[in-house]
């Protein structure tokens, strides 16, 4: 088990070692690597990937200890990233990872959900563990300690039940084979599942599939880019208010309010106009020689 352990550890520490080497890419040289991908180069959504693949890294640890192991959380990321790479538009003028983070992390979330033979943790309980998790490791940097659930409490804003209903969730691994009841001889999948309903989680991915969320986020401006990620959350992190976004972007409070509306506005227009041709395809054009034949008849 300690030898299996240890060539794990090893072959994840020589790929870390390899990503490094690859240099990262600037918005210049993605466009051209995005315009090559369009015209069919494989290599180039190579260089593309590869650039990225320390940042696949860094979101697949914030996934850890949730039921995949972290080998196959960096598969499923990386394959996010593929996919992004082969849908980035180079006209849109954007940095590639602030659209590439919604694919990797629809991917890993997804790898997250579907996992069989365990018992499956909604996206919104995966999200407030994560949360937990992140403000133990800035605590106990800070307190130089492991901090208590009070310290916690106090750092999230939230009420130390709360806090213990999010830990004691269950999140280790469960099978569903395990037998249940006085005899034990009942499996956990038969008492929990209701085939009448479909998951949270699938409703979600479904969702953002069918949103196009990513697409419309990379058609906002670089500071509206900025200003959604920081008070929303999208990176990864803890949304932030309107002051602290302030402080990060050097402008004011009012000013970050007037971005955020601005923001969220295009956004729903994009939304609703992806939603109306989706509803209602154009027709398209007969074609000539149809017309001709018709005419002719």
């Amino acid at each position: 088990m300690k030898n299996n352990a240890s060539a794990k550890s090893s072959i994840l520490s020589q790929y870390f070692a390899e990503i490094r080497n690859f240099p990262l890419l600037t918005r210049e040289e993605e466009q051209s690597l995005a315009r090559d991908i369009q015209r069919g180069k494989s290599e180039a959504l190579e260089d593309l990937v590869k650039s990225n693949l320390s940042f696949v890294a860094k979101v697949a640890s914030e996934y850890r200890n949730l039921g995949i192991p972290f080998e196959d959380l960096l598969n499923e990321g990386n394959l996010g990233l593929i996919e992004a790479g082969r849908r980035f538009d180079p006209e849109k003028n954007n940095k590639f990872i602030s659209y590439a983070i919604w694919w990797i992390r629809k991917s890993i979330l997804k790898a997250l959900c579907e996992k069989a033979h365990v018992v499956r943790m909604p996206y919104s309980q995966i999200k407030k563990f994560k949360e937990i998790r992140k403000a133990e490791k800035e605590l106990q940097r800070e307190l130089g300690r492991s901090p208590n659930r009070e310290e916690i409490s106090s750092h999230l804003e939230k009420s130390v039940s709360k806090i213990d209903k999010v830990l004691q969730y269950g999140v280790h691994e469960t099978s569903l084979d395990v037998g249940v009841g006085e005899s034990q001889d009942t499996p956990l999948a038969e008492i929990l599942a209701d085939d009448r309903c479909c998951s949270p989680e699938e409703t979600l991915l479904d969702q953002e599939t069918t949103d196009g969320l990513g697409e419309i986020y990379a058609e906002l401006s670089d500071q509206q880019q900025r200003v959604i990620a920081y008070r929303f959350g999208v990176a990864g992190g803890t949304p932030l208010t309107l002051q602290q976004t302030g402080e990060r972007i050097g402008v004011s409070r009012e000013r970050v309010r007037q971005i955020e509306n601005q923001a969220t506005q295009r956004m729903r227009k994009l939304f609703a106009k992806k939603r109306r041709i989706q509803r209602f395809p154009p027709n398209p054009a007969p074609l000539q020689a149809d017309r001709s034949s018709a005419v002719t008849q």
